[in-house]
């Protein structure tokens, strides 16, 4: 995004943080074994992407709604 554009949309946040969550994905399915704690690191930064990508979608069709 250049400098003066417009924020996001809101339902632009949902594909966002799928991305997110394949990176980490992938970086645990590689990594793991290396790193013991990134099994647990991993595991609470899905379930924040999961939360947030849940909100988004949630304030979407509210947004939609009203």
């Amino acid at each position: 995004m250049a400098r003066g554009d417009r924020p996001a949309a809101v339902e632009q946040l949902v594909p966002y943080f799928r991305g997110a969550r394949f990176g980490v994905v992938a970086m645990q399915l590689r990594h793991g074994e290396h790193d013991a704690d990134l099994g647990d690191d991993a595991a609470r930064y899905l379930a924040m992407v999961d939360d947030y990508a849940q909100a988004a979608i949630a304030t979407f069709r509210l947004k939609r709604s009203s």
